[in-house]
């Protein structure tokens, strides 16, 4: 092999290896539920700190109610899970089977910018000392967290209930709590007030809600809330989006 053959060898290998591996293709379509402890509108939302405290917790629900990830259904399936003091765990519905737990694990990844880094739905938030595991966090708490690489603390499987009607949400986890919120209407009393293109969420239009409860406990995160902010709305997700563009810590 002559030199000239070399050097072109090795720059299609380089070229080989820079190319990025073929997405495994999955969509899901449905209802988003979201709840965290920022006031009403959160300004998480536009990529501002979170308020009233230096922290922003959430306890979020993805209904499928059209998906799949390759040939795998998922039809009716929940993806949720929670984001308090000890870290982050994935919450995902116990009606799932074996194939369908992989599924929702994969993509429970890819939408929290994990796996493929597709979509973040955490804006990266500064904050002091890490809050010691198991500590309550209440309305009065002066914890401060929410960093840009949360704990990672695995899956649950367990029943997870999402309501939705007209004048609002309401998100159950099994044995562990959830959050109920109510639409805030604007001044047509008819319509509640929406945002569209919100950072932290992939939801084109987000219905804005104010929680009557927020109330979580397990052996990682606790949470006592009121409230606070709530965001209800249909998301179309799949391995072709860019997703959310990478965030930075606030300045």
């Amino acid at each position: 092999m002559t030199s000239q053959q070399l050097v072109a060898a090795l720059a299609m290998a380089i070229a080989a290896l820079a190319q990025e591996p073929p997405r495994r293709p999955w969509r899901i379509q449905g209802q988003l539920t979201e709840a965290c402890t920022c006031a009403v509108p959160c300004a998480c939302n536009f990529g501002e700190r979170p308020s009233p405290y230096d922290y922003c917790y959430a306890m979020w629900s993805y209904w499928v109610e059209e998906g799949n990830w390759e040939q795998v259904k998922l039809k009716d399936l929940r993806i949720g899970g929670v984001d308090g003091p000890g870290g982050i765990l994935g919450l995902l519905d116990g009606r799932a089977d074996e194939a369908q737990r992989a599924a929702m694990e994969n993509i429970w990844h890819a939408v929290s910018g994990r796996l493929l880094c597709l979509m973040r739905l955490w804006p990266f938030k500064a904050g002091a000392a890490e809050p010691l595991p198991g500590q309550p966090a209440r309305q009065s708490s002066v914890i401060r967290t929410r960093y840009a690489d949360r704990q990672f603390l695995g899956f649950d499987y367990l029943a997870i209930d999402q309501v939705i009607t007209e004048r609002g949400t309401r998100l159950t986890f099994a044995g562990k709590g959830g959050f109920e919120a109510a639409y805030i209407f604007g001044r047509d009393p008819t319509r509640p007030v929406t945002v569209t293109n919100i950072v932290s969420w992939p939801l084109p239009v987000s219905i804005k809600g104010k929680t009557i409860f927020f109330k979580y406990k397990d052996k990682f995160n606790q949470l006592d809330y009121q409230g606070t902010n709530a965001n209800q709305g249909a998301f179309d997700l799949s391995h072709t989006q860019p997703g959310a563009r990478p965030m930075m810590a606030p300045k």
